[in-house]
């Protein structure tokens, strides 16, 4: 299994900002995942927001919550949630990048006093045990080369009976990433190393004291997104072989489009499905009343 570093993953997310700003809308939706679709979005930007909505719907988000956006991104979904709820939110993220693009946005939506961003790995917080009433992540959990890392550190800084929000693509079928080049291509052209399964996912989180809540399936409802992310990388590959004859573009930068054409590959033959998930973890027994 390829493995990739959070320096890996930094570089991922910075040599393709520019790429988001002009194909994915993100200066409207300040998001970088796909979009959910559904009657009432008419546009993308629409549905990449919508996504926080609908993934916000699986559990209900208090004004008093403490909630910790992990893998944060460009802030989006640490604003939509200080907005719409009230509630302080944390957002972490490996580049330095992101956190200076965020904070910009927060301050243009005038959440500031509310969120929060900083520069840190998700599998090794600095946050004290029990912290948190709400993890948010949003494509940021498959991004972990050892998935049990962030649901053991996830599960150290959320309070008793704390929340786990999880939007993501996931494995589907019998496929692994070495005997797979679609979805290598998908997958490393991401920095990621590869996928959980459903099962695997809720079998991780049992181990980790997390139990599996609420599931949606929302690959159809992401179906729009796929396509076009499809057709903004076949515009980006012109652009892209364009660059690289005069200058000398980042890893990255240069394969970032293979990635775009080969999600739409791999989504037409049903090897991945995207999912909004909630995960709730489990109280501790109580002790304090032993039979005799």
């Amino acid at each position: 299994m390829k493995t990739f570093t959070p320096q890996d993953i930094t570089n991922y997310y910075d040599h393709t900002e520019p790429h988001y700003r002009q194909w994915w809308k993100m200066e409207e939706s300040m998001g970088l995942h796909y979009g959910v679709w559904d009657d009432e979005t008419k546009s993308l930007s629409e549905a990449i927001l919508n996504t926080n909505r609908q993934l916000a719907k699986l559990g209900d988000i208090l004004p008093t919550d403490q909630v910790l956006d992990a893998g944060c991104g460009v802030g989006g979904s640490s604003i939509f949630l200080a907005k719409h709820f009230g509630c302080q939110v944390t957002g972490i993220t490996l580049s330095k990048r992101q956190v200076k693009t965020a904070t910009l946005f927060s301050q243009k939506n005038k959440v500031h006093e509310k969120v929060r961003f900083q520069q840190m790995d998700y599998t090794a917080t600095h946050f004290p045990d029990h912290h948190f009433d709400v993890v948010w992540a949003i494509e940021s959990m498959q991004t972990a080369t050892d998935k049990g890392l962030f649901f053991k550190e996830m599960s150290r800084v959320l309070k008793p009976g704390g929340k786990l929000f999880i939007a993501d693509v996931f494995k589907q079928g019998r496929w692994e990433v070495p005997e797979s080049p679609t979805m290598q291509a998908m997958l490393h052209g991401w920095a990621m190393s590869d996928l959980l399964s459903l099962a695997d996912l809720s079998a991780l989180g049992e181990q980790h004291n997390f139990a599996l809540a609420l599931e949606r399936d929302a690959t159809k409802a992401v179906a729009r997104s796929v396509k076009r992310y499809y057709w903004f990388a076949l515009l980006g590959m012109v652009g892209t072989k364009w660059y690289n004859l005069f200058h000398r573009g980042t890893h990255f930068g240069k394969v970032h489009y293979k990635t775009g054409l080969a999600q739409h590959r791999a989504w037409k033959a049903g090897l991945w499905s995207y999912h909004l998930l909630l995960m709730k973890k489990s109280h501790p027994p109580d002790t304090s009343k032993v039979s005799l």
